[in-house]
């Protein structure tokens, strides 16, 4: 809204300080969402981060347990048994909500039916392979809940800035001008009824004064 688009009326000019004071209001409140969402974005960054450092540490060591396997077993033994290792898997996930923003709970649930083969004939490295990659797993769960958080999360603050900038920025000033802008065209135009009315009230003493003198 530029001033110059603007009627210097009374009228507009209340309608405009009521839009004013829901622009202010408007922007406090998105000032507060956008600190409280900065500070669960960066929660996440850093939770994000130990989460992934985590998974790629499982990862190395569950490749290490599948190379000993297969030296202890061979390969052609190990994927024999692969064959009989039944686990079914499936994600829970929920809903969370941080400022009006949906964040993901994501939970992976692991069933698994023990045992999947004879012990006899297998390595420990083996069941170990099979339980350090059902934590992976679960891990990665939680670092894909993470991910997806991290990207709404960025942006609906990215939004918000963009929304209290565009108020800061823009709308409040605009507001405010347009404001001043008629508030002064309004006591100019006072000031000069003003003296219209007094100059007129002094030509009518005047002539009053004539026509007294005149009798």
């Amino acid at each position: 809204m530029a001033r110059y688009n603007v009627v210097p009326t009374k009228t507009n000019l209340l309608k405009l300080k009521r839009n004013l004071s829901f622009a202010q209001e408007g922007y406090n409140l998105l000032d507060q969402k956008k600190q409280i969402l900065i500070v669960e974005l960066l929660g996440l960054v850093d939770k994000a981060a130990d989460i992934q450092e985590k998974v790629e540490k499982e990862l190395e060591e569950s490749y290490k347990a599948l190379d000993n396997a297969i030296l202890a077993m061979g390969k052609n033994s190990l994927k024999d048994i692969a064959f009989s290792v039944t686990i079914d898997t499936s994600l829970d996930i929920g809903m969370r909500r941080v400022m009006g923003v949906n964040l993901p709970q994501v939970k992976l649930v692991i069933n698994d039916k023990k045992p999947y083969y004879s012990a006899g004939n297998t390595s420990v490295w083996a069941d170990e392979t099979i339980n350090k990659f059902k934590k992976v797993m679960q891990d990665l769960g939680t670092l894909a809940e993470m991910r997806m958080s991290l990207m709404r999360l960025a942006r609906e603050v990215k939004k918000t800035i963009r929304r209290v900038n565009a108020l800061e920025k823009i709308a409040i000033p605009d507001y405010e001008e347009s404001i001043a802008y008629i508030e002064s065209t309004l006591e100019e135009a006072e000031r000069e009824t003003f003296a219209i009315l007094k100059l007129i009230k002094e030509r009518l003493e005047k002539k009053r004064g004539a026509g007294n003198g005149f009798n």
